[in-house]
């Protein structure tokens, strides 16, 4: 028998490209009877949240995500109908895939937005956890569609952030002083004296905190999530230290109160955020429509106060007006225990001196190389009759970062112009609402996830329904004015 071999350019050539390149989904039968959950066209009313819902999704341009879909084999779920179910099921408080999927089994609302179907709880999942750009992308047209209704104010933008639980055990929590304390005090012990099986247990707690401060640092963190890397250990209003995510938000407009601008982090404080976050914001409102030339207006609150957060402000004056208010004014006791604080003494940057309480001339300055700044040392100290109101030592030492007292100065000069403080207590009706919206409207204080894709695809997808849950009520109010009139 002979074999007939082919070469290479002889050989048949798989088809790989698709007969019809447009994308093909299930098809709706919200207008069908079912059986188990009968015609959703027909048991939803008029006015129901989710048909708002399902016509501001509409709207939105999901054609990148589509264009992911074949056209060929099993047909999926359209994007637009798997986001609809996700924001009507964030704004009645449904966070969960187990959820949402159990409720889209009989409730016809869910069904009308899903066109018919009953999502999987992995169908939800996958969806969330991969389109973390759709809905950074969902909520930039939503500024977008705001923007054409009118409701965007590039004068009145407030920023600040909320705290999230993570999904994390306190357990799993590590801190890089409380490992090195403890590598310090495993050093100490003598080793050779313990049993064989003490001595795997003091290997096993080296290495538990080894790897944690090797974690820290790595990380350039004070602490560590072993079981959420996107997360920390930080203080709660509560007064709790829990594992959470930090979300820094811009909004804009005292009365439309919308996100245009999302930050996701695990910092324990609001400093040096406030940059990003204004950039952030700006980028959005320029894809927005917003021209170029305009100035931005932007309040935040004493959290944002560092040298960082005010050298910007000092520097960037040219495109954005920043408010920041100190923590107390001027004149009032800042330190610890009811000492003097640092507004107590006078500063001359011009001269680079400091003058104390007592009228007296500190010495100095003191430059100290590794922190980039002068240190003043009281003189005359021990016979000042104010030493009790100003230290507990020998004499009072002052610190001074002279480009960050600049900038201070700067930030007070601007708050006292005529205007900027009124501006400024728009901040709270601006920007706190959209946390309340968050935390109580919504119920979600706690991220379902750990992997920090997710956490954050999470974050964004809650922010969006916020933003469509202001624009279905603008428009609900257009609508009852236009009947009255």
């Amino acid at each position: 028998m002979f074999e007939l071999t082919l070469g290479p350019e002889e050989k048949r050539v798989r088809r790989t490209r698709r007969r019809d390149p447009v994308a093909r989904f299930k098809p709706d039968k919200a207008a069908q009877l079912d059986a188990v959950a009968g015609c959703p066209e027909l048991q939803v009313p008029a006015g129901h949240l989710c048909r708002d819902v399902g016509r501001w999704v509409e709207r939105l341009d999901t054609s990148r995500v589509e264009a992911g879909y074949s056209s060929l084999g099993r047909h999926g779920y359209h994007p637009k109908r798997v986001l609809a179910v996700w924001v009507y099921a964030s704004l009645i408080g449904l966070h969960y895939a187990t959820e949402v999927a159990r409720a889209m089994r009989t409730d016809a609302a869910f069904r009308l937005l899903s066109g018919g179907h009953a999502y999987s709880e992995g169908v939800l999942k996958r969806f969330r956890q991969q389109q973390e750009a759709l809905f950074q992308d969902a909520l930039e047209q939503t500024v977008r569609l705001a923007g054409h209704a009118g409701l965007l104010d590039a004068q009145d933008l407030a920023v600040d952030s909320v705290r999230l639980r993570a999904h994390g055990s306190t357990k799993q929590v590590r801190t890089l002083h409380r490992s090195k304390e403890r590598l310090e005090e495993l050093a100490r012990q003598d080793v050779d004296a313990l049993e064989p099986q003490a001595r795997q247990v003091h290997a096993a707690k080296v290495h538990k905190h080894t790897e944690a401060v090797r974690l820290c640092q790595q990380r350039g963190a004070s602490s560590v999530v072993l079981t959420s890397p996107a997360a920390a250990l930080m203080k709660f209003p509560s007064g709790a230290g829990l594992p959470g995510h930090r979300a820094t938000v811009a909004a804009c407009g005292q009365q439309a109160r919308l996100v245009v601008g999302v930050l996701l982090d695990a910092a324990a404080v609001d400093y040096g955020h406030l940059e990003d976050a204004v950039r952030e914001a700006r980028r959005v409102l320029l894809k927005a429509g917003m021209p170029q030339q305009a100035c931005l207006q932007v309040a935040a609150d004493a959290g944002y106060g560092s040298k960082a957060d005010l050298v910007f402000a000092q520097s960037e004056a040219s495109w954005v007006d920043v408010l920041v208010a100190e923590p107390q004014a001027a004149g009032e006791p800042t330190g610890a225990g009811g000492l003097f604080g640092r507004n107590d003494f006078r500063l001359d940057a011009a001269e680079r001196s400091v003058l104390c309480p007592a009228g007296r001339k500190m010495r100095g300055p003191l430059y100290d190389k590794a922190h980039g700044y002068d240190r003043f040392v009281g003189v005359g100290c021990d016979v000042c009759p104010l030493k009790p109101q100003c230290t507990r030592g020998r004499e009072r030492n002052v610190t001074v970062d002279w480009d960050f007292e600049r900038a201070r100065a700067s930030m007070r000069q601007r708050m006292a112009q005529p205007g900027a403080r009124q501006r400024y207590n728009r901040r709270i009706a601006t920007v706190e609402p959209v946390f309340s919206s968050l935390e109580d409207a919504m119920g979600y204080r706690r991220v379902s996830s750990r992997l920090p894709q997710t956490v954050k695809a999470e974050v964004l997808l809650k922010l969006l329904a916020h933003n469509l849950s202001r624009l279905i009520t603008r428009q609900r109010l257009v609508l009852v004015l236009f009947r009255l009139s």
